[in-house]
């Protein structure tokens, strides 16, 4: 059965289907979801959009730069990578990393099965002795002295899409009609709409009518994990997204859920469910505010520009200086118009030495 037959049958058995349940299906569900099917590639010449990994090894060896300088602060011996696309990272911070400050391990927690299956064939193909240190988790519990890394995770963490409509809230659910998908509302319950009313009241603005938005309910489980199964951790989050005020402006009145082919970005999500991506950009003041429940610190939320230049990305590249395609490259990662300002970086910590010096500006301000 395909995943657009089995969608249609799960809405018609329970009426409609919630979008964070839709995005789930369509990027994960077992052997047809768009991660989690023999097809998927992240190769520069296969894959339906770029991450920064896959671009240029400078990239880790800016995060070995960041990762050398908390340990000098902080005992941390391990790493853990979760989403670790086609192992790209893994292999470069591993093949480029002083051999003295190798860590103990690097675990790698992988939600897709065949995504898996090519990272192993990666770091056999690619590491020598330093294969030895990778192994494949399913969670976190139990991991001490860890650098945590989520790069591009959180934007495919699925979430609910509201509206405001004739001056209620409804959230936008998936029906099926004539045996076709649609979109679809119910009225948002009580507890949603003072959700709601508190992010009108910390952003002092209240939603207009046709005004579609997300909200995300699964970033705090999956956070929860992270905070209650490590212990003295270091977590650096890669994302695009923005600060509350940013994402939820005004004029951003269609949201931010995006679909992405070869490329390119497609309007509809409902033709060949499990064929594209499906992203939304990061609330990085949620993710705050759930930290600052769990008592765990903020390091800095900084762009993507002023960690990599301020991690040696320059200096890494002039080996590449002849190199057309890594100049390009850098441009890609640095220019404000590319990832060098629509990317984040978000740095958690349970702990850290007061001597612990951050090179990059923070931009926190903006939480």
């Amino acid at each position: 059965m395909s995943l657009l037959n089995k969608i249609l049958a799960k809405a018609k058995q329970e009426g409609f289907i919630a979008f964070d349940e839709y995005m789930d299906i369509c990027l994960y569900y077992p052997n047809h979801g768009y991660y989690n099917n023999k097809n998927i590639s992240f190769d520069k010449r296969k894959s339906d959009f770029i991450t920064a990994p896959e671009l240029s090894s400078v990239y880790a060896e800016s995060i070995i730069e960041f990762y050398l300088n908390c340990k000098k602060y902080k005992n941390i011996n391990n790493i853990v990578e979760f989403g670790a696309g086609s192992g790209e990272l893994a292999c470069n911070f591993l093949k480029n990393i002083d051999k003295n400050f190798i860590p103990k391990k690097y675990f790698i927690i992988e939600k897709s099965l065949h995504l898996r299956k090519q990272q192993k064939e990666k770091v056999n193909k690619i590491l020598k002795d330093e294969r030895n240190v990778v192994e494949w988790i399913e969670n976190i519990a139990n991991i001490n002295d860890v650098f945590i890394i989520a790069n591009e995770v959180f934007d495919a963490i699925p979430s609910k899409i509201f509206v405001k409509d004739n001056n209620n809230f409804y959230e936008k659910v998936i029906k099926i009609k004539n045996n076709s998908l649609y979109f679809s509302k119910i009225a948002c319950d009580k507890n949603i709409k003072n959700l709601i009313q508190k992010i009108e009241r910390r952003i002092n603005m209240q939603f207009p009518n046709n005004y579609m938005f997300e909200i995300n309910f699964q970033y705090e489980k999956f956070l929860n994990d992270i905070f209650s199964g490590a212990n003295n951790f270091i977590f650096f989050i890669a994302d695009y997204g923005y600060g509350e005020k940013e994402l939820f402006h005004k004029d951003r009145n269609f949201g931010t859920l995006q679909f992405y082919k070869n490329h390119e970005k497609i309007k509809s999500c409902f033709i060949n469910p499990g064929s594209f991506d499906i992203s939304i950009s990061v609330d990085f003041s949620n993710l705050f505010r759930i930290a600052k429940k769990y008592n765990i610190s903020l390091l800095s939320y900084t762009t993507q520009a002023e960690f990599l230049i301020n991690t040696k990305i320059v200096e890494n590249s002039i080996k590449y200086s002849k190199d057309i395609n890594e100049i390009n490259t850098l441009k890609t990662l640095l220019f404000p118009t590319d990832m060098g300002e629509n990317f984040k970086i978000m740095l958690f910590c349970d702990n850290m030495s007061n001597e612990f010096n951050i090179p990059f500006k923070d931009y926190r301000h903006k939480l």
